[in-house]
């Protein structure tokens, strides 16, 4: 699961999906997609967490498709992906509260923990 969280984690999905000549649309879809596909490849991991961790999951990978849509929207027409991934990058900089991954991510090592 914390493999999970770490790939749909904003900065690590930008990082793997720089692509050169997408507009913001095309990326908006890459980076979406890509994360919808993560989540779905690892559903089945949901029976090692409790329901409070996993949900915890989904609403990472939730409210980081609203972020990529919301900053997507706000775009010009004529923007490119490296645009879009511009400002989401600030925006992971700017508002402590949109690094949720790392948040996630300790709460899946701290169950993991009390299994031990």
């Amino acid at each position: 699961m914390i493999l999970l969280v770490d790939r749909i984690a904003l900065p690590n999905l930008i990082s793997r999906n720089i692509m050169e000549g997408l507009t913001a649309p095309e990326m908006q879809h890459v980076l979406c997609k890509t994360i919808k596909d993560e989540f779905d490849y690892n559903v089945t991991q949901q029976i090692y967490v409790s329901p409070e961790a996993w949900n915890a999951v989904r609403n990472l990978k939730e409210k980081n498709i609203l972020a990529i849509n919301q900053i997507g929207s706000s775009l010009p027409e004529n923007a490119s992906g490296f645009d879009l991934q511009k400002l989401l990058l600030n925006y992971l900089i700017n508002e402590p509260k949109a690094n949720l991954h790392e948040l996630v991510s300790e709460a899946l090592a701290f169950e993991a923990k009390k299994h031990l």
